[in-house]
């Protein structure tokens, strides 16, 4: 069998209330598992806190895990020095929600592209410069605009050059942070069309965090839903989106608007507000607000189990 591009075991991340963890943790990611294969787009979706951006970071380690372990094409990363890790970095890659934070603004965009190429790969200005102006046409830009600052471009502008420094280094996973949710929807199409195009190109993969679920099922292959710190259910995204398992799931799905008038669908709404990660629920994390929940739900955790080919969730009752 062939060993997947990323693979996350137990992983866990908890931040210290106070200075020493007396006064207990935020457990931000608790006990979780994945897999990313080559070429392949795994979207994460969740409400607002529920983990995702802090376990893309975990994965790009801008976060040191407190637990479990990160394997990169066999290799495992999660305990390494920074010094261990630069070998790495050129393979992951990120792109965040707001270019225009994540670009210098001191910086001409032509040099914040050929920056990571020098620092990387060794290679001289000319000749990165050049490969920045080519980077540039190839997201979309011209290569005239190497010498512009990030304030003189548009919201899906610097979107398209902070794609282009990230796949200078001809990374193997990029992180996609919410990298679409300040656009217009007109310009989300547009970068989601062009990580496509690069991912056909380059057999790169994603990891692509939003809350927007319209956009994950448009650019994903497998999707994972998390709540709370933990991955709750993971399948294909037809699998998903046809016939989700979970209660927390079905909940989020029949929250998305249907372009259909003519189609009723029963939206579910939940109850009550999403617990703290510094003091989650006994049992299954969810049942407080689910409107399935039995005793058994408040005792005992349910198992992530296989539910069908390829498909996961963690409830008492799939």
């Amino acid at each position: 069998m062939t060993t997947p591009l990323l693979e996350v075991k137990g992983l866990k991340k908890y931040f210290p209330i106070d200075q020493s963890f007396k006064k207990g943790s935020i457990k931000a990611v608790d006990e979780v598992n994945f897999i990313v294969r080559e070429g392949e787009t795994l979207g994460i979706v969740g409400e607002s806190g529920c983990g995702k951006s802090t376990l893309g970071r975990l994965i790009l380690r801008l976060l040191d895990p407190t637990a479990g372990e990160i394997l990169f094409n066999g290799v495992s990363i999660g305990s390494m020095s920074q010094r261990e890790l630069r070998p790495f970095r050129k393979n992951l890659q990120c792109v965040f929600q707001d270019p225009f934070a994540s670009l210098n603004p001191r910086i001409s965009v032509g040099n914040a592209i050929a920056e990571p190429m020098i620092v990387q790969e060794g290679m001289n200005r000319s000749e990165a410069m050049r490969q920045a102006e080519e980077l540039l046409e190839k997201v979309g830009l011209s290569r005239n605009v190497v010498r512009l600052y990030p304030h003189e471009f548009s919201g899906g502008q610097r979107q398209r050059i902070a794609i282009a420094r990230a796949i200078s280094l001809k990374p193997k996973l990029i992180v996609a942070d919410e990298a679409v949710s300040a656009l217009d929807v007109s310009i989300q199409a547009q970068i989601v069309n062009l990580l496509g195009d690069l991912q056909k190109e380059s057999k790169v993969s994603y990891m692509f965090i939003s809350h927007n679920l319209s956009v994950v099922r448009n650019i994903s292959d497998r999707v994972a839903v998390m709540y709370l710190g933990r991955i709750v259910e993971t399948a294909s995204r037809d699998q998903l989106f046809e016939n989700p398992k979970h209660p927390y799931t079905q909940a989020l799905l029949s929250s998305v608007p249907e372009p259909d008038v003519d189609l009723k669908r029963e939206r579910m709404v939940l109850r009550g507000e999403v617990p703290s990660a510094a003091n989650p629920p006994a049992g299954c994390p969810f049942h407080p607000r689910c409107p399935h929940a039995v005793d058994r739900c408040s005792i005992e955790r349910p198992a992530f189990k296989e539910t069908e080919a390829g498909h996961y969730a963690s409830c008492h009752f799939v």
